[in-house]
């Protein structure tokens, strides 16, 4: 089996953070999306993992240069979720016949158990391609699931109680078979199956976190601190705030003993929180510094951001300083 991570798109929702970093290289809590993607997919059973990217191509070939069983496909011309997929399958990475490929996206945080079991409903199936399944919220494409929890056809039901997880098991002999160009997942892959009953579907029964705008972003960090999935954290340590909330000090973080962090929160490597600061729901980005006095309350600040001294920031993406400024201690 191959896994495939769709990772180039441009992270539009959390700008201005992806001006500069790629949405794949945010750290929840302190392990880059990317490295958790891809270790889902080898968990899964992925013997290979294939990687698309665009938007900062570089910084993530760079990320993923080392890492064994890895290959990156660069797209000079962004070619969607859809057109992505079609294109590393004509291109001959992703196998063929009734091999099986397992697709998922970078700012997906999922549990490998439940790829596992995507997997063998493709294989119980006599269609080329299966959806994993988590109950419908706001998604307006509702489906229907014929077969109870156990999996079965899945059909549009605008009164469905199931919406795509965004992960899926398909056929790759069936992928290169289809029109090469830029495209949707939904538009090129699984709106024609759907329409023809050609369409399988299985509830996941572990948690799901979509990382893509700065609640869900804060909410796969608090999943993460609490072993919500099975990914370690990096080196550091898990501490308890005011109100017993978890709170991450990755190695090299400082928080002075005068400051409040009440969780969950990230302090990443080399972050410092000054006297009298107060940090709560938030992630501190690597070298990301908070002044004396500051108030960070809900939001993400990325890799080298300041929050000056005094000053006050909530439900907010602070990007990267422009120039070096001066740690608070």
């Amino acid at each position: 089996m191959i896994g495939f991570c769709l990772a180039a798109g441009a992270g539009t929702r959390l700008r201005p953070l992806t001006r500069t970093i790629p949405k794949p290289l945010l750290a929840p809590a302190g392990r880059p999306l990317i490295d958790l993607a891809v270790e889902a997919l080898q968990a899964a059973g992925a013997t290979r993992v294939v990687v698309n990217a665009h938007h900062g191509a570089d910084r993530l070939v760079a990320r993923l240069a080392d890492r064994a069983g890895v290959e990156v496909v660069v797209e000079p011309d962004l070619l969607g979720t859809g057109g992505g997929l079609v294109n590393a399958a004509r291109l001959g990475l992703l196998g063929d016949g009734d091999d099986a490929v397992l697709v998922t996206a970078a700012d997906h945080v999922v549990d490998p158990a439940d790829l596992v079991a995507l997997i063998a409903q493709l294989d119980r199936s006599d269609v080329p391609m299966a959806v994993g399944l988590v109950p419908a919220a706001a998604d307006p494409y509702r489906l229907r699931l014929r077969g109870g929890s156990g999996g079965g056809q899945v059909v549009p039901d605008p009164d469905g109680r199931w919406e795509s997880a965004g992960v899926y098991a398909i056929r790759a002999g069936w992928l290169c078979d289809l029109e090469p160009g830029p495209a949707t997942l939904f538009g090129r892959v699984l709106g024609p199956l759907l329409a023809e009953g050609q369409l399988a579907g299985l509830p996941f029964r572990g948690p799901m976190a979509d990382a893509g705008t700065l609640a869900r972003l804060l909410g796969a960090s608090a999943g993460l601190l609490a072993g919500r999935w099975p990914y370690a954290l990096p080196p550091g340590e898990v501490r308890r705030g005011p109100g017993g909330g978890p709170v991450f000090m990755a190695e090299g973080a400082h928080a002075h003993p005068a400051s409040v962090l009440a969780g969950p929160v990230v302090l990443d490597a080399g972050a410092r929180v000054g006297p009298g600061a107060v940090v709560t729901r938030a992630v501190v980005g690597p070298d990301a510094g908070v002044g004396p006095g500051a108030r960070v309350v809900g939001s993400f600040l990325a890799p080298r951001a300041q929050v000056a001294a005094g000053s006050a920031v909530a439900a907010a993406l602070v990007p990267t300083a422009e120039r070096p400024t001066h740690r608070p201690r």
